[in-house]
């Protein structure tokens, strides 16, 4: 009798063990309705969110659960970080390349499969593989690239007498003044040209695009010195400061305001495109307008990258990659699309890295095609360790001089100050 018992016991653990579900966790920096999916008045699903697919793929393999963790932009890194030390993490990330080289140095990334590395090289446009390659290693499957673009108000253009968006930065400063209004306080009530001095992105990137338009760069090739301090460093910050004395624009501006109508021009990149279109629904193309970067010298912009990639602690590694593989990878036959193409084309508004993507999806992308056309004169931002800390830096000192605070020489002085020592502890 005992005997029985001691084999029932067993028996039923080895079932349990069999019926356990692997359990994978995907962290992600999306809003809700690119996790939930975008669903009409009648609540009824247009385009599925991330959430959707995953329970796709857990129908298909009924022996994994899948869960969304979401953690916001600002949050991210530090959460990963921490989350990892203490065994928390998840297992799957959707990774800014920025951060790529800190977390290699860390050894929090997982190294991915062969398979998955030789797709990525032969299938992805090459500005993403760099994003997510990290002293010559590819670390996941790009995610997204992102470049930016002129936005502009049609209605607030044609207003002001003007048909077309300014080709040159020196038009561009000579128009804005004039797009310019001011309430009875001395307040902007409408902006010529908008910043957002709040986040490091919407400062940094448009001034490394002025930047690159002048033939100038960050850091030198080794990142042993940053030269941002450069005769042509000073004069892509100075381009900018030229609206701020022209009155053009102050560092109160956000770009966010764009669908109210008080915006008239801004530098933004394509995932915003679908933030406007659900602002001003079936008004889209008669108020939104898209142009390249109107070039100091040459053509430039700046692009950066997401990549997926898995938790080397995770204890579900090959469940993770098998996840991904069917994500980003797999073209389904109907469409000859992947699901992340799909997904990052029709509800997060970002340009798809995948080259299968791009071709099959023309009709869907017909309103990024400005970004995606200036990517030929985009390069990318540097993958460079404590990337995120030198962003910041050099934001502080962007707004500083927008408010008047330093000129352009001796806020570019002092972010180079600050930089250079990091640059030492890593690259000397």
């Amino acid at each position: 009798m005992r005997r029985m018992f001691w084999v029932l016991f067993l028996v039923s653990v080895l079932l349990s063990f069999a019926m356990a579900k692997t359990v994978l966790i995907i962290q992600t920096h999306w809003s809700d309705f690119q996790v939930n999916g975008i669903f009409n008045k009648a609540g009824k699903l247009i385009y599925p969110g991330l959430k959707q697919y995953t329970e796709e793929y857990m129908k298909l393999h009924p022996n994994v659960e899948i869960k969304i963790r979401e953690v916001a932009f600002n949050n991210y890194l530090q959460q990963l970080l921490v989350s990892h030390m203490a065994r928390k993490g998840a297992d799957i990330y959707d990774l800014y390349s920025l951060w790529a080289v800190q977390l290699v140095n860390a050894h929090i990334l997982d190294v991915p499969p062969i398979d998955i590395v030789n797709d990525v090289k032969k299938d992805f446009v090459p500005a993403s593989v760099g994003g997510a390659t990290i002293r010559g290693k590819i670390w996941g499957i790009p995610s997204e690239i992102d470049d930016y673009a002129l936005m502009y108000n049609k209605k607030l253009l044609s207003e002001a007498g003007y048909t077309n968006p300014p080709k040159t930065w020196d038009e561009l400063v000579a128009m804005a003044p004039k797009l310019t209004k001011y309430d009875s306080k001395g307040a902007i009530s409408q902006y010529g040209f908008a910043f957002l001095s709040g986040w490091d992105s919407a400062v940094v990137h448009p001034y490394l695009s002025l930047l690159y338009s002048l033939g100038g760069s960050m850091f030198n090739k080794n990142y042993t010195k940053c030269l941002l301090n450069s005769q042509k460093g000073v004069k892509a910050l100075n381009e900018e400061l030229a609206l701020f004395k022209e009155k053009a624009t102050n560092s109160a501006g956000n770009v966010f305001n764009f669908p109210q109508n008080t915006v008239a021009m801004m530098i933004m990149a394509p995932w915003y495109v679908s933030s406007l279109k659900r602002a001003y629904g079936d008004k889209y193309s008669e108020y939104v307008g898209i142009a390249p970067i109107p070039p100091i010298e040459k053509l430039a912009t700046v692009s950066y990258t997401w990549f997926f990639a898995v938790d080397s602690a995770s204890k579900h590694k090959k469940a993770a990659w098998d996840f991904l593989r069917w994500f980003a990878l797999q073209v389904q036959p109907k469409t000859n699309t992947t699901r992340a193409g799909d997904l990052e084309v029709n509800v997060i508004s970002v340009i798809p890295p995948n080259r299968v993507d791009l071709r099959n999806h023309q009709k869907q992308l017909a309103d990024l095609k400005v970004f995606i056309d200036q990517l030929k004169n985009a390069i990318p931002e540097p993958n460079v360790m404590q990337g995120a800390q030198i962003k910041t830096i050099l934001m502080n000192q962007i707004v500083a001089a927008w408010n008047n605070q330093k000129s352009a020489q001796r806020a570019l002085d002092d972010a180079v100050a600050k930089i250079n020592p990091i640059l030492d502890r890593y690259y000397h």
